[in-house]
Order: C-alpha cells, then structure tokens, then sequence
C-alpha cells in the first residue's frame, strides 16, 4: 500500500493539506501574545524602575499577573506550534491549554474591569499613559489571539471553573494583605480602592467578582468551543463524499502515517487521534480500524528512515 496509490475527487485535498495553516496560524497567534504580554511586563517593570520603586511591587497588580501568565502558557505553545509546521500538524497537551484558557480568562477580566469599574472610579489608573496600553490595547489583541489558536479542545464546564482558579487566589490573597494584615502591618495597599469605592460590602463584592469570572470563563469556552467545532465541520467539508470506500479512507490515513512518519523521530510515536476521531464519525469506521493501517504507514515510513541512514554510515 503506498501513500500514492490515492487521489481524492477532484475538489478535495488531502487530510495534511487541510491541516496546514493550523500551526502557521497558531504560531503568529501566540508570537503576537507572548510579545504584547512580555512587553507589557517589560514596559511596567521600567516605569517602577525610574520611580525608584521596587519592581516586584508590580506582581501586586492584577495585569501584571495576568500578562505573566499569558506569557508562560504562550512560550510553552509555540514549541508545538514550531514542531507543527514541520509535520504539518498542531497538537498540545490539554494541562497547557488550560493554562492559555485561564490567561485569556484574566486578560479578559481585566479589559471588562476597567471598562465597567476603574473607568468610572479612577480614569488616570484605567487609562492614563502607559495604562492606555496594558489595560487595552494588549488585552484586546491577545483576546483576538486567542481564539486564533486551535487547541482543538471542547471545554466542560468542569474546565471552564479550573480556569478560574488563578483569580479566586489573587482575590483570596489580595483580600488578606489588604483587608487581614493591613499595609501598615506589613501587607499590601488598596490599590484598587475597593474599600473606598466599591458600593457593597467587601466580602460580597468578591463574591461577585468571581461569580462575574465563572461567567465570562462559561462564555469564552462556549466561544471557543463554537470555533472548534466549525474548524472541524470545514475540514471535513473539505474531505470526500460520506459513501467513498472505506478502503480509499484507510489508504489516506496510511499516507497520512507515512508524512507523520518522515517528520518524526524514530523514539517518538505521534497519533493525531482527535483528527483519526473525526474521520470515523464521518465514514462510519472505527478508530481501531483507521489506526492501524496509519501505524502502518508511520513504521512504514521510519523504517525505510532509518534504512537509509544505515546506508549513508555504510
């Protein structure tokens, strides 16, 4: 069986040929998040410094947390997103994902907390000078990107409340340093004002902030979740009529096994089951089914690999 022996209907394309632009995309996407969210820090870090402030007093604002971990779960994205374009297929672990969830969770927390709350209560703090950037235009460019980035993940509800867990413990601990040890004992200042502006008692205003965080996570992953099905729904679309053979699917996923195979390395076996998933649904075969013949193409492929390199020592 050869990757050749099969051509799709004239209009369809390839499976790998569907996929990509994915990390292409996905790359840029995360490149511009990482940049924004660096710089953002970067840019904070350098106002302090003038001010002859302590720099880590920045980590006490809510965006700067934010931008820090909107950095970290890029960085650890764009090696996949790399790896990616090389094999033509973008796939990460969902722990890091959940990660970049929950980053884009707290950029989007802090552009609707300064539009709705500090901008009202403080104008200069929402917007003035450099602010004008760290409060909107970075968190609106990494919210576009983020959902630029396919995960290819379908977010629970479950997942939707992992993800709020970073701003339940910045509320916790912003709640003790403030309000428990005081900053004349040592704590932190009320940087937000809360205990002057907000128009309802503390404890309930921070049960409000994180009602308001699950309710902005429940729509960001039904948004997100909205795009990945239409992603998926489009490259199926774009594969071949729902009576083909099953034995012409099979030899596709055989050359798909064979292209996986040239661009991996002989020690690691990827398996792009969630893709393997989607074209049983459609043509009504088993995932067992269509992972053999792909594992047969990938050995297929790493054999006459590593035959070659013998070749070349010899």
């Amino acid at each position: 069986m050869s990757k050749h022996e099969f051509r799709p209907e004239p209009g369809r394309k390839h499976i790998i040929a569907l996929t990509r632009w994915h990390s292409i995309l996905a790359l840029i996407a995360l490149l511009i998040t990482f940049a924004f969210s660096l710089y953002g820090i970067a840019g904070g870090i350098a106002k302090y410094a003038r001010a002859g402030e302590n720099p880590w007093g920045l980590f006490q604002w809510f965006t700067t947390d934010c931008s820090f971990l909107t950095v970290f779960s890029a960085s650890m994205i764009i090696p996949f997103a790399v790896q990616g374009i090389r094999n033509k297929y973008f796939s990460y672990p969902k722990w890091i994902a959940m990660f970049h969830y929950s980053g884009m969770l707290c950029t989007t927390l802090t552009l609707f907390i300064v539009l709705t709350f500090m901008s009202w209560v403080d104008p200069n703090t929402a917007f003035g000078d450099y602010n004008w950037y760290l409060h909107i235009v970075s968190p609106s460019i990494v919210i576009i990107a983020f959902f630029l980035v396919d995960s290819g993940y379908l977010y629970t509800l479950k997942d939707s409340v992992i993800a709020t867990l970073p701003v339940l413990m910045y509320i916790c601990v912003y709640a003790w340093q403030v309000f428990c040890i005081g900053k004349v004992n040592g704590g932190w200042e009320d940087l937000y004002q809360i205990g002057v502006n907000l128009p309802i008692p503390i404890p309930a205003g921070m049960l409000a902030t994180y009602l308001l965080t699950l309710l902005l996570s429940l729509l960001i992953g039904w948004l997100d979740n909205r795009l990945t099905l239409r992603r998926r729904k489009k490259l199926m679309a774009g594969l071949w009529s729902a009576d083909t053979k099953p034995v012409m699917i099979k030899v596709e996923v055989f050359g798909l096994g064979r292209y996986m195979g040239e661009h991996a390395d002989a020690q690691f076996v990827e398996m792009p089951l969630d893709l393997i998933r989607m074209i049983s649904d459609r043509y009504g075969l088993t995932t067992e089914e269509l992972a053999r013949p792909y594992f047969r193409g990938f050995l297929d492929s790493i054999n006459v690999k590593q035959e070659g390199q013998q070749d070349q020592r010899s």
